[in-house]
């Protein structure tokens, strides 16, 4: 990946007194926003932004002593969304759909220590593709860091929709339909996904060898911080992580990497099926699909770290 400031190279001076705007992130609970600062660099096209992390998250948490690595996947979600609408002059309202993500953390080195952590982000922009003026297609690649330690690095494409293209993207020409009851069923049990309450399972009980049905419930104050009209990026992310601890029987194992490609968007009210397969040439790599009427919604893989205890 490339990206990254050399050693010995100055860092802009960041905030961390308080957060970005909301607006800026797609949040509604400032609780969620960890973005706290943006500045250009000389590099046209990169940017270092500041991020805060709570010591404990009622969500994003590790059992090992460490900042939980979605946590790293959520802020460079948010950074995605705020450097396009802050530097690229993407107007508040206009959808994002994201394609594909990537991250690649070091768990040891995200250890919580006695204050929250100031997360350092390089981040450089790329692949533009604009319509009109407008940007309308972009990447961004990442480089994480808190002090000097490197703690992770993250690569992403997205798309930008007016809400007139998104509109026919997702209905088509027949408009939004009316969106049934989300599906939600019984949870698997939390222990065997690192989660101690119910309401935090995404996956219901098994249906077949490391199958279950995607569980959405569009109550859940993070993963649905705001309304969607499908099943939001990060829950099917969360899916991968959990279908990833079930089917290694490691509930409480950090997540190394994760890598997802969206195919298509989900709906809330209809079954979705998340597979797990082991990777047999690394007893800690899984491969997850999710799948919804037969095709795919996404696909990826995720390493757990080897030292996650059972």
């Amino acid at each position: 990946m490339a990206g990254g400031t050399h050693a010995g190279e100055a860092r802009p001076v960041l905030g961390f007194e308080s957060t970005v705007p909301r607006r800026f992130v797609h949040r509604r609970s400032v609780a969620e926003v960890f973005l706290t600062d943006c500045v250009a660099t000389d590099t046209v096209d990169h940017f270092t932004l500041g991020a805060q992390w709570p010591r404990s998250h009622s969500f994003y948490r590790s059992h090992n002593g460490r900042y939980d690595t979605m946590l790293m996947v959520e802020t460079l979600r948010q950074a995605t969304i705020y450097l396009a609408h802050t530097r690229y002059r993407v107007p508040l309202g206009h959808p994002f759909v994201m394609h594909t993500l990537r991250v690649d953390a070091t768990p040891h080195a995200l250890s919580i220590d006695d204050r929250p952590a100031e997360v350092t982000i390089e981040a450089q922009v790329g692949d533009h593709f604009y319509r009109g003026n407008m940007l309308a297609r972009f990447s961004v690649t990442y480089v994480c860091r808190i002090g000097d330690t490197e703690i992770g690095r993250g690569f992403g494409t997205a798309s930008v929709f007016t809400p007139a293209a998104y509109a026919q993207l997702r209905w088509g020409g027949s408009g939004p339909r009316a969106i049934g009851t989300p599906v939600r069923p019984e949870p698997m049990s939390g222990k065997m996904v690192g989660q101690f309450r119910s309401e935090d399972v995404v996956l219901g009980t098994e249906h077949g060898p490391n199958r279950w049905t995607l569980r959405v419930d569009d109550e859940h104050p993070i993963l649905f911080d705001h309304p969607s009209d499908h099943v939001p990026g990060m829950l099917v992310l969360e899916a991968f992580r959990q279908g990833a601890r079930a089917a290694l029987a490691l509930p409480h194992a950090d997540i190394e990497s994760v890598e997802v490609t969206y195919h298509r968007f989900a709906e809330n009210d209809a079954n979705a099926t998340v597979s797990a397969e082991p990777d047999p040439d690394d007893p800690y790599t899984v491969r997850i699909s999710v799948e919804q009427w037969g095709q795919h919604i996404a696909s990826g893989r995720v390493r757990l770290l080897s030292d996650g205890f059972r």
